[in-house]
């Protein structure tokens, strides 16, 4: 691995640890091992560190929502599941997500960006759904745009939540982000829709047993 890379995976490990406020070039070239000089001939400044960190994961989210082929309803929570996956690696940016928009104006237009492209994605799934008969078509009541940005808010947030909610004082158990968008899209499937969920979920429930 060359160096530029092991300052991008140092960083995301430090910012983790201690999030992007704490979290200095300096601390990051020590945790290497490398003079504070070798570190900015790579990244001349912090906002240009955190914005080439902010690339690397916008490329590894790219391909989360696979538009080609027939896509089953179990693709959707395995959407799901990658997404959850790609917060926990790098949690250190949906913490500090405010902190990141505010002082890297930069990096924040590239979020925009791709959440715009999530957005897009997500509401042409949904169209695909609707398409294969699993999936209401919008009427009166039904409003996809506001299902995908429903999902979306509550993927995007979820970090954040968890830091404001204590599991389990409300409810049973604590929520899971799959298991909640899983269950946000069950009021919009027609009964097609729902024998695939079931079939599903009894299969999820069961793998879970055993």
């Amino acid at each position: 691995m060359k160096l530029k890379e092991k300052i991008l995976v140092k960083a995301v490990e430090l910012f983790n640890e201690r999030g992007i406020a704490s979290t200095s070039p300096n601390q990051i070239a020590a945790a290497l091992n490398i003079s504070s000089g070798n570190l900015t001939y790579h990244f001349k400044t912090k906002a240009i560190l955190i914005k080439e960190v902010y690339e690397k994961m916008h490329a590894e989210s790219e391909d989360f929502i696979k538009l080609s082929g027939y896509l089953t309803l179990n693709d959707f929570r395995k959407i799901m599941g990658s997404f959850k996956a790609f917060m926990q690696k790098h949690n250190f940016f949906f913490q500090d997500l405010f902190f990141i928009l505010y002082n890297y104006p930069e990096v924040g237009k590239l979020y925009e960006g791709s959440n715009l492209m999530r957005l897009k994605q997500g509401k042409l799934l949904f169209e695909h759904y609707v398409e294969t008969g699993r999936m209401i078509p919008e009427e009166e009541g039904i409003n996809y745009d506001y299902l995908t940005h429903n999902v979306w808010m509550v993927g995007a947030f979820w970090n954040l939540q968890s830091k404001i909610y204590t599991p389990g004082a409300i409810f049973q158990k604590p929520m899971d982000l799959v298991d909640m968008t899983w269950y946000m899209i069950l009021p919009y499937l027609t009964e097609k829709g729902k024998e695939e969920y079931e079939q599903i979920s009894r299969f999820l429930e069961k793998q879970s047993t055993s």
